[in-house]
């Protein structure tokens, strides 16, 4: 009988456990819905639609996606039709490939911790600034619970194998 006991006791908590973890994705991938994230992590499934390609989310700029042109006038943006990639006063900017990708995504490189201070603070675990348009200073204003859930949707979506480019940085004049 208290076998049985111990037995029922150590599911309840397991169950409870899982069922945590599974609220934990649910509210990342709201979170990641109504963040914008798909705006531009994920290819679009065609040029000029808004939907994200199923098959690639949050997988960043394809390496089909052309590079935006350069604005005409000093301090406008231009975009790529996809909109995974900017152009503006501090250079073209990438989307990072965010899917658990050991090599091409968030990988190695990220753990929990490192991903929420790099949103806490706009610095990549290299040092690297994390550019516009990604607005890291909301996301910095996160509770820990919140940015912990994104995680957790992240590290659940099916990785994908896209190398996104460095940011190039912007031109200087001439002098």
């Amino acid at each position: 009988m208290k076998n049985r006991s111990i037995i029922i006791i150590v599911a309840l908590v397991l169950f409870a456990v899982s069922a945590q973890a599974q609220d934990k994705v649910a509210r990342g991938k709201y979170l990641v819905t109504i963040g914008g994230c798909h705006d531009c992590h994920s290819p679009k499934a065609k040029l000029g639609s808004v939907e994200p390609n199923p098959a690639l989310m949050l997988s960043g700029r394809p390496a089909s996606t052309p590079a935006p042109a350069k604005p005409a006038n000093m301090g406008e943006i231009s975009a790529s039709g996809d909109l995974t990639a900017w152009y503006g006063p501090w250079g073209i900017s990438y989307a990072a490939n965010i899917t658990p990708h050991p090599k091409t995504g968030l990988g190695t490189r990220y753990t929990e911790e490192k991903f929420i201070k790099a949103l806490r603070t706009g610095k990549k675990p290299e040092g690297e600034p994390i550019l516009p348009p990604m607005p890291w200073e909301n996301f910095a204003k996160m509770s820990d619970s919140d940015l912990k859930a994104l995680w957790a949707y992240l590290q659940s979506i099916k990785p994908i194998d896209n190398y996104v480019r460095v940011a190039t940085p912007p031109a200087t004049s001439a002098k």
